[in-house]
């Protein structure tokens, strides 16, 4: 009878552990496939820049050589770009954040840098503008207002209480620097015959491109290997 019960009680243990090994696999697993979900949504947001610089080169280019070198020269303007109402809100808002305020909007904050949703950002705008004038103001707007005034950000893509969003990350300094120069004369002056290297800008897209492939890569073949 001791025999036939201590059999009974290693098969328990035996089940028991079994199926704690594969919820621990199972878990792995889940995690490795996050991990790939969001690396892959993060080179969509990459691809996407990518065809936004494919694009300014043929408009700029004219379809001649300069497509190939990379080099172009921007023509010259003389006219000034005046922040309107919105981007006006947008830059004062960046401002405020940068002195210390609205600390309950942003996603992260250091010394440093902080961070901000798209959607926490696009919200605090809106408040500052009537109903009756939101329009076309959509959250890759925001993205435009930035490159154009200069203000640069890193832009990723991450999960944040089970949705996928934007996440905008400023250095506070250099956005300070940017905003200082918006604000110093009521328009920013356009830069005459700037050059612009646009062949090493696809370059480095193109290499974030890659360093992602690859990280997607080994993390599949991870998930592969998991409980073989």
């Amino acid at each position: 009878m001791a025999d036939f019960l201590g059999k009974i009680k290693g098969k328990i243990d035996k089940g028991i552990s079994t199926v704690n090994v594969k919820s621990k696999q199972l878990i792995e697993k889940q995690k490795i496939k996050l991990q790939i979900s969001e690396l892959q949504a993060e080179k969509k947001i990459v691809l996407l820049d990518l065809g936004k610089l494919a694009h300014l080169i043929i408009e700029s280019s004219n379809g001649e050589e300069g497509l190939i070198s990379g080099n172009i020269t921007e023509p010259k303007k003389s006219k000034e770009i005046k922040p309107d109402k919105w981007e006006q809100a947008v830059l004062s808002i960046l401002n405020s954040i940068c002195e210390g305020n609205l600390d309950s909007t942003l996603f992260e904050n250091t010394n440093k840098e902080f961070k901000i949703t798209a959607k926490a950002l696009s919200a605090e705008v809106q408040k500052t503008i009537p109903k009756s004038e939101q329009k076309g103001q959509n959250l890759q707007w925001l993205g435009r207002v930035l490159g154009k005034f200069g203000i640069t950000s890193r832009k990723y893509s991450k999960r944040i209480n089970g949705e996928r969003e934007t996440v905008y990350e400023f250095d506070k300094q250099k956005t300070l620097t940017a905003l200082n120069k918006v604000y110093s004369s009521k328009s920013i002056p356009v830069k005459e015959g700037k050059s612009i290297n646009y062949r090493k800008l696809i370059i480095s897209k193109s290499n974030e491109i890659n360093a992602l492939d690859n990280k997607i890569r080994q993390l599949e073949e991870t998930l592969s290997k998991v409980g073989t």
